[in-house]
């Protein structure tokens, strides 16, 4: 009966996430064991519905508030749920995390967690990542349909300001770094998971010098601090940041709550192609990609050597 607690939480989660790569299977249940205990992994059972208020959790579990309150902290601590405000509403919805990118992420990043435990998990990462590539390959004619009309933009890439010139007009970035970062009361900058991950397997980035590349805003930074997970930065640190990143040549990646590009924007991730695990799903062959950039190459024929160091550093 305990095993089977585990695989019906990975299920939970698997349905919750909506992302047909990711399987309820032994790697998610030692996912799951390793960063829960069995009454955390029974509680995760409740998450029929993936978005529920603490009310509707109280009636479901008969738990104490106390109780109920540091269940859900220990859940969220390890990245498996979030606390969201409900719009147009002073009440929470706790959501249930898929297993990527969110819980990747955030049991990465956590200041507190164990060097080992970190090692561990990104080696389980590591095999979910190769078990997805297998899913898409041995799957491709059936997911296709899939990832063409349901799976989400991801993010969008924004250029930092500079002006782009070309003969007799210039193109003005549609989406200016600095101004997204000046309309930001709360700013969390923690480490990037997706290079913490690679280091962590033995494939430290080559392009980066400092690993503290992600910068997040809103209900998310504020999740972020106060779980351990990013510490509180000043929106000049950031704009610092972003300059550091533009300077290593690594991409600024915007992203929206709900992933929906018309909603805020809820985090600056600066990424490379080698790490950046959006990047190698593509690059790897797991998913399309699912990246919006508000410009195309233009080639000039008279300064072009044909080097190919332009194909070499740009991840798009």
């Amino acid at each position: 009966m305990s095993e089977k607690i585990w695989y019906k939480a990975a299920k939970i989660i698997v349905r919750g996430s909506g992302n047909p790569l990711f399987q309820a299977n032994e790697t998610l249940v030692e996912l799951l064991q390793t960063l829960l205990n069995r009454e955390e992994a029974e509680f995760i059972l409740n998450f029929r519905k993936p978005r529920l208020t603490y009310q509707q959790l109280k009636e479901k579990t008969g738990m104490e508030d106390t109780k109920l309150k540091e269940m859900l902290h220990s859940l969220m601590d390890n990245g498996f749920i979030m606390d969201w405000p409900i719009k147009d509403s002073e009440e929470m919805e706790y959501r249930l995390l898929p297993p990527v990118a969110d819980t990747f992420e955030y049991s990465l990043v956590k200041f507190d967690r164990p060097y080992e435990q970190k090692k561990k998990l990104a080696e389980i990462y590591n095999k979910m990542f190769g078990e997805a590539n297998k899913m898409t390959q041995t799957n491709y004619d059936g997911l296709m349909p899939i990832f063409k009309d349901q799976m989400p933009i991801f993010a969008r890439i924004i250029p930092i300001e500079k002006e782009i010139p070309f003969p007799q007009e210039k193109v003005l970035p549609l989406h200016e770094a600095s101004k997204i970062i000046d309309q930001q009361e709360i700013i969390s900058l923690s480490e990037c998971p997706c290079k913490l991950q690679r280091d962590l397997v033995g494939e430290p980035c080559q392009i980066a010098s400092d690993i503290n590349r992600c910068i997040h805003f809103g209900n998310i930074g504020r999740y972020f601090i106060e779980h351990n997970l990013g510490k509180q930065i000043t929106r000049e640190k950031a704009k610092q940041v972003l300059k550091e990143a533009e300077e290593e040549g690594l991409v600024h990646k915007t992203f929206h709550d709900d992933f929906d590009l018309n909603e805020k924007e809820n985090a600056i991730c600066n990424c490379c192609k080698d790490c950046c695990i959006l990047f190698q799903s593509y690059y790897r062959g797991i998913f399309p990609f699912h990246t919006l950039t508000s410009y195309i190459t233009h080639l000039d024929k008279d300064k072009c050597k044909g080097c190919g160091t332009c194909v070499e550093k740009c991840p798009i």
